[in-house]
């Protein structure tokens, strides 16, 4: 009998400035599945410690096709720097330590084996940014992620579905 494939958990890391609209995340996600197919079905979004109950976040994350609630996950700031992102915006790297902060929280809430699959995409006036993260365990399929089981994890303050 063979083993079954090992579960991937897609992440997708949400970067986001006050102005932006639900609409705006819709687009990216939009870009981002044209992009990677597979990123049509994620197991959660990570953002920014303090911007998870951010007015479009909440309006994009209520509007998806999914049955179940994806999760939240908001990411230190602290453990952005750490994280090994492609995008080197300097603005970012002054204010936060990183080049792209949609990337690092996407990797950091992908931990502990991330692997980016999708850099930093950005809305068409600059509100907000998309990328994704892919999240694997050796081979037993894990994402608790998804079911809301989020593990003790100093990167990561929790999660809210």
């Amino acid at each position: 009998m063979t083993e079954p494939a090992p579960h991937r958990c897609v992440v997708l890391g949400i970067g986001l400035r006050a102005q932006a609209q639900a609409a705006d995340l819709q687009a990216l996600w939009l870009q981002a599945r044209q992009h990677q197919p597979a990123l049509e079905n994620f197991c959660a979004v990570a953002v920014l410690q303090g911007k998870e109950q951010r007015p479009a976040l909440q309006q994009w994350a209520a509007q998806l096709p999914f049955a179940v609630a994806v999760a939240v996950v908001a990411v230190a700031e602290e453990a952005l720097p750490a994280q090994p992102v492609v995008t080197q915006s300097p603005r970012l790297l002054a204010r936060y330590g990183t080049g792209s902060v949609a990337e690092a929280v996407a990797l950091s809430a992908a931990a502990p084996a991330p692997r980016l699959l999708l850099a930093r995409l950005v809305a068409g006036d600059g509100s907000a940014t998309l990328a994704a993260a892919l999240r694997e365990r050796g081979s037993t399929p894990y994402c608790c992620l998804a079911a809301g089981l989020r593990p003790a994890d100093p990167q990561t303050q929790g999660v809210t579905a």
